[in-house]
């Protein structure tokens, strides 16, 4: 919405019409329900203080995370081969305006899609190390069981 003000006395009268509305209507809190411990991720401790690490899904999420990896990387190189090559002007009169809100929005400047993709990289690569840790962690664990378990014998 654009609004003009054509001096001073017209932006008072504006700033009181605002006051106004603001004053004029108490907004009505939504009640909310407290916790049911019901969560959505199907983890339920039981009988100890630990999450039991399914192998086999695990090593799929980490597949699927390697591929998204590659997928986005692939988007990321096309998207800078596109974006390198000039943008002709149409004929009509917004055509200039429209390449270059384009080229805002499809380019490096905050908010465009190289920068998007890029951040999404940047994250991808967390999660696949943070997983890879996890993976570490498990295993010297693991070892560490098998470990103690052969000495009791």
């Amino acid at each position: 919405m654009v609004v003009r003000v054509r001096g001073v006395e017209d932006a008072r009268r504006m700033r009181e019409e605002l006051r106004d509305e603001r004053r004029g209507g108490a907004v009505a809190v939504p009640v909310v329900s407290g916790p049911t411990g019901a969560g959505a991720a199907g983890v339920v401790a039981e009988g100890g203080d630990f999450i039991e690490l399914d192998l086999a899904s695990f090593t799929t999420a980490a597949s699927d995370l390697e591929r998204l990896h590659g997928v986005v990387t692939e988007l990321l190189s096309r998207a800078d081969r596109e974006m390198e090559q000039p943008l002709g002007d149409g004929k009509g009169p917004v055509a200039l305006n429209m390449r270059r809100a384009f080229g805002l929005r499809g380019g490096d400047v905050g908010g465009g899609v190289r920068t998007a993709l890029r951040s999404y990289l940047r994250e991808l690569t967390l999660l696949r190390d943070s997983l890879e840790q996890v993976a570490k962690t498990q295993q010297a664990q693991d070892e560490q069981v098998r470990h103690d378990l052969e000495r009791l014998r």
